[in-house]
């Protein structure tokens, strides 16, 4: 005899039933058998469409998009997001290539900043407005996976009929949050393609590429703080899943990326609010002093519940710096350069500040030729 066995999740809705649970929804006020199999997220931000004026039907008006000038500035604004962002994008477009699927990047208000994608695909995906510039908050776009995910503040997938404005129906989207070390909603990154290529595995691509982008931004901001790399094996150190958090140098929690607040089981709002002997079983003091017995390797330490985590301990080892991409300055007529032979070099390079560019374009030398030549000095 053949045991009947409950199903853990409800199985998917066709498109059909899904606009018309959307549209009883939204319409008429009414909750149909259908929208019980519908992801509560999603229901929000369908209500949030409608609370915004949006119809389903027909193209939205006074919907924003940047000029390029508009753009450049927003790009300038969040260059860190951006910067770091890039990699992780050209990572999943690597995981995705030739499966009709575009990246996006966009900032916390729902502005895509940066793209990145299959050629024909993105030719059809600028029909909808999926190019930098353009606006996805879900004020101007319904629900969608980039302003839901900005909205819900967590990963979501919004598949075909499940996007508010019907003209998005043929795209199926994952997007998740991206969140600063400071616990602000900076952006997201989306995965985009056509509703026909759906895989559940989009998600995780989508959730693992914010997850490389909050890890760079924590190395940036606090290169030159206390950091403490977390993870429940010795193994998951310095891998993709581990923890970061940065303490001040009396033991304040300053900056966590999410995994690491999962770990101590915390919540965004606990940054700089919570001391490191609120954290684990443990004094500043007596952190450092383990992290100097270890010497450099983890070590477990014990937290309130009981539980424990490997702990490694880093300081002051710096990080990568971000540089806005400002315009190169206007620079004055290059002097006749110097003879090298009567030149000390290093009080030259002391004349500039260490800048070694501007060394060598005063002596009409290459970089790496003046690098020769300060090793034969120093050595």
């Amino acid at each position: 005899m053949n045991k009947l066995v409950k199903p853990t999740t409800l199985p998917p809705l066709n498109a059909a039933r899904l606009r018309e649970a959307r549209r009883a929804l939204v319409e008429d006020g009414q909750a149909t058998p259908d929208l019980a199999a519908c992801d509560p997220a999603l229901i929000r931000s369908w209500q949030r469409s409608q609370a915004a004026g949006l119809t389903a039907v027909g193209r939205t008006s006074g919907t924003p998009h940047a000029s390029a000038l508009q753009l450049a500035q927003a790009r300038e604004l969040q260059h860190e997001l951006v910067a770091h962002a890039r990699p992780a994008m050209e990572f999943i477009y690597e995981q995705t290539r030739d499966s009709d699927s575009i990246v996006l990047l966009s900032d916390a208000q729902g502005l895509l900043l940066d793209t990145l994608g299959d050629t024909g695909f993105a030719n059809r995906a600028e029909r909808v407005a999926l190019r930098p510039g353009a606006n996805w908050h879900e004020q101007w776009r319904g629900t969608n996976a980039i302003g839901t995910a900005l909205a819900e503040e967590q990963p979501v997938v919004v598949h075909g009929s499940a996007h508010y404005l019907d003209r998005n129906a043929f795209l199926t989207c994952a997007a998740a949050p991206i969140i600063d070390p400071g616990g602000t909603l900076l952006g997201a990154i989306d995965i985009s393609s056509d509703h026909r290529q759906f895989h559940r595995h989009t998600l995780g691509l989508a959730r693992s590429a914010a997850r490389m982008v909050e890890h760079r931004l924590f190395e940036t901001r606090h290169r030159d703080s206390l950091r403490l790399r977390l993870h429940k094996h010795r193994e998951g150190i310095a891998g993709l899943t581990e923890g970061l958090i940065a303490l001040s140098d009396d033991g304040w929690l300053i900056g966590a990326n999410m995994t690491g607040l999962n770990l101590l089981g915390l919540a965004r709002q606990d940054i700089a609010a919570l001391r490191v002997d609120a954290l684990f079983d443990v004094t500043l003091d007596t952190l450092h002093a383990l992290g100097h017995a270890s010497h450099g390797w983890p070590f477990e330490v014990r937290q309130h519940t009981g539980a424990t985590l490997w702990v490694q301990l880093e300081a002051g080892r710096g990080g990568i710096e971000v540089m806005p991409n400002a315009k190169a300055p206007v620079l004055p007529p290059s002097p006749t350069p110097v003879p090298e032979a009567s030149v000390d070099v290093e009080r030259l390079l002391a004349d500039c500040q260490g800048n070694v560019s501007e060394a060598a374009r005063r002596l009409g030398i290459s970089r790496t030729t003046l690098y020769r030549r300060l090793g034969r000095t120093l050595g």
